[in-house]
């Protein structure tokens, strides 16, 4: 007897995050570096004209960054001024920090992001990754960010814009980046909290 019954079909489950996809420190890292890097560009570029265009610019900029509050302005600036330059680097090349740690951004069709979509996602990496570099909230929103990413294999921003964030393997190549990308974020952000103990114990001394 033949079988005229069509044979049953079952639903393959949705698959799901790689594993890679999941490792948080890379990200935050390249996200460290590009701060760090292009911060510094666009804070350098910005003093520049300053300068130019006022006597006493320079001066004023200078003092706003002596001292725990500058040190902290400076944290955030770097953070917002970053941004536009970040999103820049996404939509059109690869920025320096997902370079290094092997860090892709694409469409779910594998397509750049575009200009739009690139400064949307530095906007809610700004607010809802980071906190705007704000001590306290800072902490409380990279934990939040954190959990979803273990939990979800994706954070909030890359859900609500369809974002798929790729890392490249761990080879041997990849590590010595890594390593070396590593040690500069340390480095500056090392160099970044002398600085402020410094400023704090200028005034103690005088």
């Amino acid at each position: 007897m033949i079988d005229t019954q069509e044979p049953l079909v079952v639903a393959a489950p949705a698959p799901k995050a790689a594993a890679s996809d999941r490792r948080p420190w890379p990200r935050y890292l390249a996200r460290m570096l590009d701060t760090l890097v292009l911060g510094a560009v666009m804070g350098l570029i910005l003093g520049i004209v300053l300068v130019f265009t006022t006597d006493d610019a320079g001066e004023r900029v200078f003092a706003a960054m002596g001292g725990v509050g500058g040190t902290l302005l400076t944290n955030v600036v770097s953070f917002v001024i970053a941004a536009v330059p970040i999103a820049f680097l996404l939509a059109f090349a690869q920025t320096p920090g997902k370079w290094v740690f092997g860090i892709r951004v694409r469409n779910p069709d594998g397509s750049r992001l575009g200009l739009w979509k690139a400064l949307q996602r530095e906007a809610w990496v700004l607010v809802r990754g980071v906190g705007f570099a704000l001590p306290v909230v800072t902490l409380f929103t990279m934990i939040s960010s954190y959990t979803d990413l273990k939990d979800d294999g994706a954070t909030a921003w890359d859900r609500a814009l369809r974002c798929e964030v790729t890392h490249a393997p761990a080879t041997p190549w990849w590590w010595a980046r890594a390593i070396v990308g590593g040690v500069l974020v340390f480095g500056m952000s090392l160099w970044g909290y002398i600085d402020m103990l410094m400023s704090i114990a200028r005034p103690a001394a005088g």
